[in-house]
């Protein structure tokens, strides 16, 4: 289990992360939800040990996290972020950025982790492939192979949908739910998009300026009529479905 207490985080006066308490279990994806600005990013930044929070502590499976001290390397060992741009070696082949991750291990074990990980994550047929010659679905899940290739406790993804056509965004929902599930991986996902966290999200969380203002199961959520910020964001997903409905009535 991730938990999370009470991380505040200030930039220049303004308050971006604010006391914000969340604890997410293995095998579970939590997918915090807000506007551009309302502190997810950063948040996951605090998480992964890329920022220093002003309060607050992190325990990962019951043993403290020092979020405080400095360090050369700043990524966590057993905590993995994705970010929006994949950071893959432009030189390197899908298998070989998959690599990059294991050289601590013996030639046998990664042989046979990568092929692991390729097939898991859909992208055995252009392994031998560089990155340039992929779609951006596939960079996407070369970048979670690559994380999870060390069997970290938590894989923390920012905006993995973003830029992807729609054919792409749905394997990757697809895929990264089976990955989390096969792996045992705590997950906490990041997005502006409601109707993206409805489709993955064990739970969602929604952030405001730094606050998480709620958490809860996405049918809860779907129902939850009395916040209006929350409201609007339950609104936006369903409006491109009632469109399409409208629209293409006469098919149905």
């Amino acid at each position: 289990m991730l938990k999370l207490q009470n991380i505040t985080k200030t930039y220049q006066g303004k308050v971006v992360v604010n006391s914000v308490s969340l604890a997410v279990n293995k095998g579970e994806i939590v997918v915090i939800v807000g506007e551009s600005g309302s502190g997810k990013t950063t948040l996951l930044n605090i998480i992964s040990g890329n920022t220093k929070p002003d309060l607050g502590t992190l325990q990962l499976d019951n043993q403290d996290v020092d979020l405080y001290f400095d360090r050369l390397i700043r990524d966590f060992p057993m905590i993995k972020l994705v970010p929006q741009d994949y950071r893959l070696k432009p030189d390197y082949t899908v298998s070989e950025n998959i690599d990059l991750a294991l050289t601590k291990f013996k030639d046998e074990y990664r042989r046979k982790r990568i092929q692991e990980l390729v097939e898991l994550c859909g992208i055995s047929e252009i392994s031998n492939k560089k990155p340039r010659e992929i779609s951006g679905g596939e960079k996407q899940r070369t970048a979670i192979a690559r994380a999870i290739a060390d069997e970290p406790l938590v894989l923390l993804l920012d905006e993995p949908f973003s830029n992807l056509d729609s054919i792409n965004r749905t394997q990757l929902r697809n895929k990264i739910i089976e990955i989390i599930r096969k792996e045992g991986i705590v997950c906490i996902l990041v997005t502006h998009d409601m109707l993206d966290a409805f489709l993955v999200a064990d739970r969602i969380g929604i952030m405001q300026k730094g606050n998480l203002i709620t958490i809860d199961s996405p049918k809860n959520i779907f129902q939850q009529t009395e916040n209006q910020y929350v409201k609007t964001f339950v609104d936006s997903a369903m409006q491109p479905i009632e469109i399409f409905l409208k629209t293409y009535a006469e098919l149905f």
